[in-house]
């Protein structure tokens, strides 16, 4: 059957009073609906020429104008004095106006109306190629049954896509997600077992402290640096302050200014365009490693005003210090990827330098990564939601498990061969 023996219009009317117009930006193409709260409200003075369709309760819209993108709805609600746009076929029908407009929506139909329509930037059909398209219509009954099986269908494809994109949102976030799990594993002692074989933590805390008394002889170190604050446990083996987690007997909890020759918090530079002297900020430090490419440069002329224990050196964490989103995130600086041989922090990074020899940088890092201290950085920080930072002094007083140097090697060695397989299946 003929399209134009299945419907009729109320025509087209210059608008006399104020109205809501319909235009084709009105339709949600997601859902194939109009959306009411947008219409413009318009007085006669302001009705625009194409405003001069006359529109009923369920008249079906349908849009001539670039017809495949599918502007087409149902007026459902007719509480105020609506026009629609001449862009639109309007159809008032005795139909069921949901089979209708899904007869409408349906590919083999768009497909010949796209084939009838004419013109290149705003491609359109005419009325009378419209009303010559051909529908198929069934029985009432059917009609209605039709309606239920697609809305059906279409409740279930919601469905679908709904559980399809928490799948999708869980495969994204499962290698970040196992990552952590890792992380939280090994610094509890869990990743790789405890060998009694291995020199034990308490040896380790004699060369600590023999390296911090070298240190302190060549003025490298002030006097108060020297003492290890060991958080010690009582008869029931219980700490005798809260601990962040549990640990192997074999370790021991200390704080991060025990096994450091070195942390303080960059300075301000005065930057320049000359590329010498690179400045690292915040956005070179990210999760994925340290980039010199992000990197600002100072001005050369302030190069001698930057201490010698500034400059940073192969294995310094650099801990970002400063500001919602980017608080807490570290890398390890590597001299190899440093092309200028030479670089400092700036006021947002703190500089963590521990104890060479003694102590295993990536051990730190993977621990201060760990969700045993990102989890809770921001209640360690000061300051006001978008200002927080995280004080030198905190820093320093961070606690740190420390197992035997030997154990610290394996459980490193250990993440990074469970992070490659991880990356390896990403």
């Amino acid at each position: 059957m003929r399209i134009k023996s299945i419907y009729w219009n109320f025509g087209q009317n210059k608008p006399e009073k104020s109205f809501r117009y319909i235009d084709t930006s009105s339709i949600d193409r997601k859902k194939n609906i109009i959306n009411y709260k947008n219409l413009q409200y318009l007085s006669p003075e302001q009705a625009p020429s194409r405003a001069r369709k006359l529109v009923s309760q369920n008249s079906v819209l349908f849009s001539t104008v670039r017809p495949y993108l599918k502007n087409i709805a149902v007026v459902r609600e007719l509480k105020e004095y609506l026009i629609a746009s001449t862009a639109f076929i309007v159809l008032d029908t005795l139909l069921n106006e949901t089979y209708l407009k899904y007869y409408l929506l349906s590919d083999n139909f768009i497909n010949r109306v796209n084939n009838k329509s004419t013109g290149t930037s705003y491609p359109a059909i005419n009325d009378y190629n419209f009303n010559l398209l051909l529908i198929a219509l069934p029985p009432l009954s059917e009609q209605q049954r039709i309606v239920e099986a697609i809305e059906s269908a279409l409740e279930k494809v919601d469905e679908y896509a709904e559980s399809y994109n928490r799948l999708e949102q869980l495969d994204k976030e499962f290698p970040d997600k196992l990552k952590k799990s890792i992380l939280q594993y090994a610094m509890q002692g869990k990743l790789v077992e405890q060998d009694p074989n291995d020199e034990s933590v308490e040896v380790l805390l004699e060369k600590i402290r023999a390296e911090k008394q070298k240190l302190f002889e060549e003025g490298k170190i002030k006097k108060k640096d020297l003492d290890i604050s060991i958080v010690s446990q009582g008869d029931d083996n219980s700490y005798y302050e809260e601990v962040p987690c549990e640990i192997p007997e074999s370790w021991e909890w200390v704080r991060l200014n025990d096994i450091t020759s070195y942390i303080q918090r960059g300075k301000s530079p005065k930057y320049s365009n000359i590329s010498i002297y690179p400045v690292i900020a915040q956005k070179c430090n990210q999760w994925s490693g340290f980039s010199i490419d992000l990197a600002r440069f100072i001005d050369p002329e302030t190069v001698h005003s930057y201490q010698k224990e500034r400059l940073l050196r192969d294995g310094d964490l650099m801990w970002n210090s400063t500001g919602l989103g980017t608080l807490g995130r570290l890398a390890i600086y590597h001299e190899n990827k440093n092309p200028y041989g030479w670089a400092v922090a700036d006021s947002h990074v703190t500089v963590i330098r521990v104890l060479s020899g003694v102590i295993n940088c990536h051990f730190i890092y993977n621990f201060l990564s760990s969700p045993i201290v990102q989890s809770v950085i921001e209640e360690k920080a000061s300051g006001s939601t978008k200002q927080k930072e995280l004080l030198t002094k905190t820093i320093k007083e961070y606690l740190i498990p420390l197992p035997p140097l030997p154990e610290q090697s394996r459980i490193v060695d250990k993440i990074e061969q469970f992070f490659a397989h991880i990356d390896a299946l990403i």
